[in-house]
Order: C-alpha cells, then structure tokens, then sequence
C-alpha cells in the first residue's frame, strides 16, 4: 500500500513539474492547448470527487455515531425513568399508606396513560409527512391551463 502511495505521489510530483515547465511557455498548437485544458479539467474534477467521496465516508460514521449516542441517550433515559417510577411507587407504600399492588397498578395506569397520550401526539404529526405543501404546489401547477403562444 506504501508502494502505491509513493508511486501516486511520484506521479503527481511529475505531472507538476511539468506543468510548471509549460507554465511559462504558451502552447506551441490548439491541440496542445485543448490537451492541456483536457487534462486541467481532468485534475480538478478527479480532486473534487476525491473530497466528496471522503466527506461522505466522514459523513456516514458521523451518522452511525450519532445513532450510536441515541440509543445509549434512550437507555439512559428509560434507567432514569425506571427509577422514577420505582422511587414514586416506593413512596407510595412507605408514606402514603397504600398497598405495594395499588401502587403497582397505578403506576401502570400513569405509564399507559402517558403512552396513549404520546401515541395521540404523534397520530397527529403522522400529516406532515407526506409533504402536503408540495403535493398542493405540484397539483396546483397541474390545474393551471398551458400558456398560450
């Protein structure tokens, strides 16, 4: 791998000598001249798919990061909520004088009642995700009569 990287390196260093020996001197044709245009454009491009296929390797563990940091964020939030609902049932018992099972089973109504709300909040959002704005555009545009010439 080393090889190969020296020899990229090795020929890059000559095709900048040389091009740096034609700098000064103006083409001797208009081969030579779309040649060197050719080969100008040739560069760049190879440059510039280079750098766009490094960001979107960078970009793609930057997202599986991400990802990664979000499911240990929502282990930590569910541990967190666990002990929440652990404590208040523990309280329940110790110092509201209520049964172990009727704490229980109101903790399971307060965990079932946030879940349906949540679920009705999120039924609500479902709308927005067949981009209703667009789709009005793009049929609006369909009703319109074509331009007359």
């Amino acid at each position: 791998m080393a090889d190969s990287t020296s020899a990229d390196a090795a020929a890059r260093a000559d095709e900048a000598s040389a091009a740096a020996a034609h700098a000064g001197a103006p083409p001797a044709s208009f081969g030579e001249a779309v040649g060197a245009l050719w080969g100008e454009l040739r560069a760049s491009l190879h440059e510039r798919v280079q750098l766009f296929s490094l960001e979107t390797q960078r970009t793609g563990l930057t997202l599986v990061q991400l990802m990664l940091y979000a499911v240990m964020a929502a282990v930590l939030i569910v541990t967190a909520w666990l002990a929440l609902v652990c404590g208040l049932g523990a309280w329940l018992v110790l110092h509201g004088n209520v049964h172990w099972a009727v704490a229980v089973a109101l903790l399971i109504v307060l965990n079932l009642a946030m879940a349906a709300w949540l679920g009705w909040s999120m039924r609500s959002l479902v709308h927005r995700l067949g981009f209703p704005a667009t789709i009005r555009q793009l049929q609006s545009l369909g009703q319109q009569p074509p331009p007359s010439s």
